[in-house]
C-alpha cells in the first residue's frame, strides 16, 4: 500500500499572480460602507488570514476592531467587490496561474497516492471566486481545506487543513507526510513550526522577499516550471543523483554547502533546515 501524500497550496502569489487582488476590495468596501481611506502598511496583509486582514484594517481606520456584526457586514460587501476586481483583472489580462503550475496540477491529480487541498487565508467563498476564471478548483477537495474564515493564524490555518483532510480523504496523515506550498515567509514558519515539508515560490511574492530567504524553506522555486524538481521534494520521483531531500534549496544549487559558498548565508539559517521551532534559534525570529 503507497503511503499517502497530502499537499496544501496557498492562493494568492503560489498558484495565481493576480497582484495584491483583495487590498482593492477591501479599501472599496472601507470607503463604501464607512467612508475610510484607512492608512496601512500592505504588506502586513501578506501571508495573513481575510479574517486577520478584516481586523486589522478596521482598526487603521477605526483603532479598535470591529464588531461580529461588522465583520459579516464587511464580508458580504467584499465578496461582491473582489467578484467584480477578479472578473476585471481577467478580462485586462492582469491575473494568471503561475508558471507550471496548472501542468503540475494535472500531474499530481492523476496520483493515487497523492491528495490536493488548499490552505489558504482567503474565505472559502473567495477562493473559488479567484481560482474560477482560470479552471483550477477542480484539482482540490474544499472539504479538506483550511480557510481564513474561522482562524486568524497560519500555524492555526495549517492545522485546520490537516484535520478537514484526515476526515474528507479518511487518511491520518503524519507531518512528514505534509506539504505546504507557499509564497511568504509566513507560510514557511508555521510548516516547520508543525513539522510539515515546506516549499516556496517567488515570482509573485506579495511578502518580504529577505524574510522569505531566511525562513529557508526546503525548496525555493521561482515558479513551477521545473515539474522534474517539484516531483523530487514531493518524493514522487527518483533524485537521480540519490540526495537526500531537503537539500534542495533551488535548481542551481543541489547540497547545503554550495548554497552556501554561493550566497554567503550563515550557518544559523543553514541550521534552520533541520529545526522544527524557530523559537529554537536566536536568529530565527522572523515574526
Amino acid at each position: 500500500k503507497q503511503k499517502m501524500k497530502l499537499v496544501l497550496f496557498d492562493l494568492d502569489g503560489t498558484l495565481i499572480n493576480a497582484g495584491p487582488s483583495g487590498v482593492p476590495s477591501l479599501n472599496k468596501v472601507m470607503f463604501e460602507l464607512y467612508g475610510k481611506k484607512p492608512v496601512y502598511y500592505v504588506r502586513a496583509l501578506a501571508g495573513r488570514t481575510d479574517i486577520h486582514n478584516f481586523i486589522y484594517v478596521y482598526k487603521a481606520a477605526f483603532g479598535r476592531a470591529p464588531a461580529p456584526a461588522r465583520l459579516q457586514e464587511m464580508k458580504a460587501a467584499y465578496l461582491a467587490a473582489l467578484k467584480r476586481e477578479t472578473a476585471a483583472a481577467f478580462k485586462a489580462k492582469k491575473a494568471k496561474p503561475l508558471n507550471g503550475a496548472v501542468k503540475l496540477l494535472q500531474t499530481l491529480c492523476v496520483r493515487p497516492e497523492v491528495k490536493l487541498a488548499l490552505a489558504t487565508g482567503n474565505f472559502e467563498e473567495a477562493a473559488k471566486i479567484k481560482l474560477a476564471p482560470f479552471g483550477l478548483a477542480k484539482y482540490f477537495n474544499f472539504a479538506a481545506s483550511g480557510f481564513g474564515a474561522e482562524v486568524k493564524d497560519r500555524v492555526s490555518l495549517l492545522e485546520l487543513a490537516k484535520k478537514n483532510a484526515a476526515k474528507a480523504f479518511k487518511t491520518n496523515f503524519k507531518a512528514g507526510d505534509i506539504f505546504v506550498i507557499g509564497d511568504t515567509h509566513i507560510d514557511i514558519c508555521a510548516a516547520k513550526q508543525l513539522g510539515f515539508h515546506s516549499a516556496a515560490v517567488t515570482a509573485a511574492t506579495l511578502g518580504d522577499a529577505e524574510k522569505l530567504r531566511r525562513a529557508a524553506a526546503e525548496l525555493e522555486c521561482k515558479d513551477f516550471g521545473d515539474a522534474a524538481l517539484w516531483l523530487m521534494w514531493l518524493r514522487l520521483k527518483a533524485d537521480p543523483k540519490g540526495m537526500e531531500k531537503g537539500s534542495y534549496i533551488m535548481p542551481a544549487s543541489a547540497i547545503e554547502h554550495v548554497f552556501f559558498s554561493r550566497t554567503g548565508i550563515d550557518e544559523q539559517r543553514l541550521k534552520m533546515f533541520r529545526i522544527k521551532k524557530y523559537s529554537d534559534l536566536e536568529s530565527g525570529k522572523l515574526l
